[in-house]
């Protein structure tokens, strides 16, 4: 498995390759948005894998894919209930590589991707604890700083999202590369733009104390952040109340 240091070093050199012109702070937005709704999609599919029994030789898009056409919104709320959340089959970052490989990518795709994520989120949850993560005030795939036609936007974009491609991110979070990685990333913006981290994200450590406290408090449905900045999403898997660290909403 590729180890903390080594993707820290990938998906900077990646962001600054990409970002070109564009304030760090600002596109950080695009990067920790899309490197999010990976780690959404491949929890989806694990999900499903793991409910399914499928094995890992199994193609579990391909039977997502087969197995919600068939069940539909009752396969939808059979990962809602474990998770909280759903993505649909053609909403899937996997859709979106897909559909860049067949050269048949289209910008619109990934906000209509992001916008019913917001949405099925509004309907299915009774909380808020997804709202607001892929606003259009936040991923305005439409701003013209990410280029200066539909062409250009829609090739910076495709490289973006090629950028978490081979990337599982369920298998990374559970060594905790992903929240690692991630903090760095929050931190380096930060530096670039001329900030102070703790503009940007809750510390770490507030965050550990804050997993903690609603882990082993069943009774907490939410929890305040005095931070501010970024407040904190707690993940936890189907089967265990270990939290995810680092995966910040900002």
């Amino acid at each position: 498995m590729i180890t903390s240091e080594e993707i820290k070093v990938r998906l900077w050199n990646g962001a600054n390759e990409l970002r070109g012109s564009m304030d760090a702070s600002r596109y950080k937005d695009y990067m920790l948005g899309l490197m999010f709704y990976k780690f959404l999609s491949d929890q989806t599919l694990k999900t499903f894998a793991t409910t399914a029994g499928l094995s890992s030789g199994d193609d579990w898009y391909e039977e997502y894919k087969e197995a919600h056409e068939e069940y539909g919104a009752e396969l939808e709320k059979m990962i809602q209930d474990v998770l909280g959340y759903f993505v649909r089959p053609e909403h899937l970052y996997q859709t979106w590589i897909k559909d860049m490989n067949s050269g048949h990518f289209e910008v619109q795709k990934v906000t209509d991707s992001l916008s019913q994520f917001e949405r099925s989120i509004s309907v299915t949850n009774g909380s808020d604890d997804f709202q607001g993560l892929f606003a259009n005030s936040t991923l305005d795939l439409s701003d013209t700083a990410l280029g200066s036609n539909l062409n250009e936007r829609s090739k910076n974009i495709q490289a973006l999202i090629r950028l978490f491609e081979d990337l599982d991110m369920v298998a990374l979070q559970q060594g905790d590369v992903l929240g690692d990685a991630y903090e760095y990333l929050i931190g380096k913006f930060a530096m670039e733009s001329g900030k102070k981290a703790g503009e940007f994200y809750t510390p770490h450590q507030v965050s550990e104390v804050m997993a903690q406290i609603v882990a082993t408090k069943g009774e907490i449905a939410s929890i305040y952040d005095p931070t501010v900045g970024s407040r904190v999403i707690i993940m936890t898997t189907a089967d265990s109340n270990d939290e995810y660290r680092g995966l910040a909403r900002y």
